[in-house]
């Protein structure tokens, strides 16, 4: 996207010297004021609650605690402990490691530790600590921040939108500011709940420092004016007779106003997006677009290996260009590379192709997660003609065995041979990607519910909307259907779909002969112009409304 900022317009001044001069003049013959006492302010913090702390209140179990667990420090279950806190593999370098739970682990871990203020409360106050994998802070009841987290309430079956390392997590902490009208004088209770991305997440951990600054005020006596005045001129400053001039043409007013906010961003039900990428990012190193590595990570063959289709994964196929817009080509190489005989796909392997997702960013990182919510892309797919064997791809996925393929793009089949639907995209919903004997799969051509034909000839938008009530698939602004729990029960098993879904954009090259076609490297010309264009990616929180 390309946005475009106007100046200020210029605002004139009139010079008022003749008044400045007669006010200095004037002011000679006053007395001053006498001079008021300095005062000086030093800022002092100190530690209420240092990390590695002991006498932390902590629980975790298959079942939450008491709904007074934030204030109330009775409740039964509970343990105490010195911080860090930790269960999982490797690196906590844990004060007190997390008790083991048998089956289902639990998402949630909660902390709680009081301490004492006296009359003397401090001006500011902070908590500084981790988010790993997501963490919400209450102060006296009362929340004072989150990172990771879900909007809404947060419930023990609560995931956090993110799963960053712990590594990461640690060398990038999170600061919650505590107002001081929630501290008072006496006791105050500090409850902490740390959540899980994903229920086998290989770590969770969790300390936490708290902060007091507090304000003293110096003040310093002033010199002693002197008892003389000082001599007054006889002769006054000379006035000068000729005014300053006063410009006589007013300041260029720029024609073009200035760009507002796009409101058509806006959905109704949903507002505006919390989170988007407009692939309007400059890499820094090179002046130049590039994809935003904070928000994806394009893969390759040595971290992706290669994938069930006919194509290698190739960083330098996932492009960004200067009208902001991403491309992710598919290319022929000059020579097929040949697939390991104990792996399953086609044996060679004639295209180079583009493939980002939302994980590994670092270690057991995702960048952006949620459960419900509403996604959307603008997008050009290359399933017109000359694109046999391609398949463009929008999708989601989560840690357990549900995909959700918002829009799938399938290339064009001039003999129209294969069980497909040419010059429409598709949405899919699976339930096993693993085990395909025990997926159970809803496909929906957009073409027969009244979606855009051809869907190759421009960009178009595809959206799909998830919420625990139904699920929609909006092309091109167009409900074209929608499911509920009553219609489509897979779509709501917890054991499916009961995580954080995360997005993938890719372009997959002649996986099957069946499905998509394996394009031949003796007809290359029925497989060219192989470029999924995008122009955004946009997704909504859903906030239980």
């Amino acid at each position: 996207m390309i946005s475009t900022t106007t100046p200020f317009p210029l605002r004139s001044r009139l010079l008022l010297a003749p008044l400045a001069i007669i006010a200095v003049f004037l002011g000679i013959f006053v007395a001053a004021p006498t001079a008021e006492a300095a005062s000086t302010v030093t800022k002092s913090t100190s530690s209420v609650i240092k990390r590695e702390a002991s006498g932390w209140s902590y629980y975790r179990a298959t079942t939450a605690p008491a709904s007074t667990w934030k204030t109330d420090t009775t409740g039964t279950g509970w343990r105490t402990g010195t911080a860090p806190f930790g269960v999982g593999t490797t690196g906590l370098n844990t004060g007190t490691v997390l008790p083991t739970i048998s089956g289902t682990q639990p998402l949630a871990s909660y902390y709680r530790k009081t301490f004492t203020l006296t009359k003397d409360l401090p001006e500011y106050a902070w908590l500084n600590t981790w988010a790993d994998d997501g963490i919400v802070v209450w102060v006296n009841g009362t929340e004072v921040g989150r990172k990771n987290a879900p909007a809404g309430t947060i419930t023990d079956k609560s995931y956090a939108t993110a799963a960053p390392s712990t590594k990461k997590a640690r060398s990038e902490p999170v600061t919650f500011t505590v107002p001081a009208k929630l501290l008072k004088e006496g006791t105050n209770t500090i409850a902490v709940q740390v959540l899980a991305n994903y229920r086998k997440t290989p770590n969770v951990s969790f300390d936490a420092h708290f902060v007091r600054e507090d304000h003293t005020s110096t003040e310093t006596t002033p010199p002693v004016a002197p008892t003389t005045p000082p001599t007054t001129p006889t002769t006054p400053p000379t006035t000068p007779t000729t005014p300053p001039t006063t410009p006589t043409t007013p300041p260029t007013t720029p024609t073009t106003p200035p760009t507002t906010p796009d409101a058509g961003d806006k959905v109704e039900g949903w507002g505006a997006p919390t989170w988007r990428d407009e692939f309007d990012y400059v890499d820094p190193a090179t002046g130049a677009p590039a994809v935003d590595p904070s928000k994806w990570n394009v893969r390759g063959r040595d971290d992706l290996g290669l994938l069930f289709d006919a194509a290698v994964p190739d960083r330098g196929q996932v492009t960004v260009d200067g009208a902001d817009v991403l491309h992710i080509r598919g290319d022929w190489l000059d020579q097929p590379v040949i697939r390991p005989s104990n792996q399953t796909g086609p044996r060679e392997l004639w295209h180079k192709t583009g493939y980002l997702d939302q994980r590994k960013l670092q270690s057991d990182d995702v960048s952006m997660a949620q459960q419900y919510g509403r996604w959307e892309i603008r997008a050009k797919t290359p399933s017109g003609p000359n694109t046999f064997g391609s398949l463009a791809a929008f999708w989601l996925r989560n840690s357990q065995s549900g995909e959700i393929d918002i829009m799938e793009a399938w290339g064009y089949d001039d003999a129209a041979v294969r069980d497909q639907r040419i010059d429409t995209a598709t949405t899919t919903i699976h339930t096993h990607t693993a085990d395909p004997a025990a997926n159970q799969r809803y496909i929906w051509h957009h073409q027969d519910f009244g979606g855009p034909t051809p869907v190759w000839d421009d960009f178009h938008t595809y959206a799909f909307e998830f919420t625990p009530s139904y699920a929609a698939v909006i092309v091109d602004g167009k409900e074209m259907l929608r499911a509920t729990p009553a219609s489509h029960p897979n779509l709501w098993k917890q054991e499916f779909f009961g995580s954080p879904l995360h997005m993938r954009l890719n372009l997959h090259i002649g996986p099957s002969e069946k499905y998509w076609g394996l394009p031949d490297p003796n007809n290359k010309a029925a497989t060219q112009n192989l470029d999924f264009q995008v122009d955004y990616v946009r997704t909504w929180a859903y906030t239980g409304s």
